[in-house]
């Protein structure tokens, strides 16, 4: 049963391809030969890859490498939003130097400031009748009704405050690392911009190759099909090289796919509008070179890397927040001054006197030095300090963390530049021998020396040849971006883009 059911597909085909043959050229025992023709469905996918490349072109802006960088750091949000924390890191370091400020308030009413310190007090009054007092009359009736109002001023400044400076620290640090934090966001935007442009250019190399893979197929599957037609091969031979001929169809279709990917990829880290794709304006190519030693690479890694120096300054600003915290157990010292103004109307109306108006005015102040002494508060603040005592041990050995995955990060990259280097020669030199080694066989398959099994073997080392060699010059252009990367070094003409974008930040 399997191996009828293993026919019936090529039984079919057989007879599928007999419906609408030529003229036929041989006949076997006076009967006239088997004929095939070329298949509709080749045609009608070779129509739709063109109009895929079609759309590719409309679609896609032509970009280069230092175009695609400038584009994705003068252009990215990410940058925005790291340097709008940086902004808020700045408005907090300053609200931490203002509490040096004195403070002023002012009110009216029931709720007025108050000194509430050792003071030198002062006051004014005076108090104004319209009429002199008259004698009391036994029986009278009348009237009174009063109003008036106050205002108070109060000025008030710390001017020994233990934990102020400490606060003041820690937000300075907590400033620089955000600053430190906004440097590595631009760095592995750089990175990512580098990667998407080389994956993509990788892309356009394999289409470009297996499109030349594919139209050799074709020529081979027509000479098959001409050679069946003349009796010189079996239906299996045509067959064979027409499943090669869709497998590197389904391949470029499969290439098509990662290269609207990685397209969409780069426009996205370039922030182009969307529905726009990058179209890459040169080939695939080695890019770059790498002279230091690995040693030497370390070395200023571990030195600039931003991430350790980050970690280092959290921990530095949670120890200058403990010492804050620890410091609310000191007194405080101030220096005050209030001043308050109170105003009252008074109108008296009787039937035996006169109306009398009166009005009552009186200002009052003081200044004078005093503190504040928190004894114990239940040992909060003493716990909060103690929290951040352990964040920042916590932030020290995530600074240790760091300098161990840099120095992997190094070594990674510097291996895959070694390695990819030498791929680089190798895998030239087997493109070139594939392709050689295709070029006979096609030829050796036209005077019938080689079979249909000898032509396709050549093909699918021509496929893996354009593979491995488009994938070596991927890793070696990966490896020198990441060495870039990770010995915290900026690519050329990067670095004065970032401080246009910073200034264009700055002013929003």
């Amino acid at each position: 049963m399997k191996s009828s059911w293993l026919a019936l597909p090529i039984t079919a085909a057989l007879t599928s391809t007999m419906m609408a043959q030529a003229e036929p050229v041989y006949r076997i025992n006076g009967i006239p030969g088997p004929q095939v023709s070329s298949q509709p469905l080749v045609k009608e996918l070779e129509n739709e890859l063109s109009a895929l490349r079609r759309q590719i072109e409309a679609r896609s802006k032509a970009a280069n490498l230092a175009q695609a960088l400038e584009a994705g750091l003068l252009n990215n949000p990410l940058l925005a939003a790291a340097y709008a924390e940086i902004q808020g890191q700045q408005w907090s370091a300053i609200a931490s130097r203002r509490q040096w400020y004195p403070t002023i308030s002012i009110g009216s009413g029931s709720n007025l400031p108050r000194l509430n310190l050792p003071s030198q007090s002062f006051s004014d009054t005076s108090i104004v009748d319209s009429y002199p007092a008259v004698d009391v009359v036994k029986r009278s009736s009348g009237s009174t009704r009063n109003s008036g109002g106050n205002l108070g001023l109060t000025l008030n400044w710390t001017f020994f405050d233990p934990s102020r400076g400490a606060s003041i620290n820690s937000a300075e640090e907590s400033l620089k690392r955000q600053r430190l934090l906004f440097d590595v966001s631009a760095r592995n935007l750089a990175l990512e911009v580098q990667l998407a442009y080389f994956n993509l250019q990788k892309q356009k190399q394999l289409i470009k190759s297996y499109d030349e893979i594919l139209q050799f197929t074709v020529r081979q599957v027509r000479l098959a099909e001409a050679k069946f037609n003349n009796g010189l091969i079996s239906i299996a031979d045509v067959e064979q090289i027409r499943t090669q001929q869709y497998a590197i169809i389904s391949t470029q279709i499969e290439a098509y796919r990662e290269f609207f990917n990685a397209s969409s990829r780069l426009a996205e880290t370039m922030a182009l509008p969307p529905g726009n794709l990058v179209l890459p304006s040169d080939d695939l190519s080695a890019e770059g070179q790498w002279d230091e030693s690995l040693e030497k690479t370390i070395e200023q890694a571990l030195l600039l890397r931003e991430e350790i120096q980050a970690s280092l300054a959290a921990a530095e600003s949670a120890s200058w927040r403990a010492t804050s915290l620890f410091n609310t157990y000191w007194p405080r010292f101030s220096l005050g001054a209030s001043t308050q103004y109170d105003y009252t109307y008074s109108n008296i109306t009787s039937s035996t006197q006169p109306t009398i108006n009166r009005r009552n005015r009186s200002w009052n102040g003081g200044v004078g030095i005093g503190f504040t002494w928190q004894l114990f508060d239940g040992g909060i603040n003493a716990a909060q300090g103690e929290i951040q005592k352990a964040i920042s041990r916590q932030a020290r050995d995530q600074a240790a963390q760091n300098r161990l995955s840099v120095t992997k990060e190094v070594e990674q990259s510097f291996s895959a530049y070694q390695t990819g280097l030498r791929g680089l020669r190798s895998t030239e030199a087997q493109a070139k021998s594939a392709r050689a080694a295709a070029g006979a066989v096609e030829k050796r398959f036209q005077v019938g020396v080689d079979d249909i099994s000898s032509l396709i073997v050549a093909l699918n080392q021509a496929i893996r040849a354009a593979n491995d060699y488009s994938s070596a010059i991927l890793i070696y252009n990966s490896s020198v971006a990441g060495l870039y990367r990770s010995s915290a070094r900026w690519p050329s003409g990067t670095r004065l883009l970032l401080e246009t974008r910073i200034n264009t930040l700055r002013q929003r």
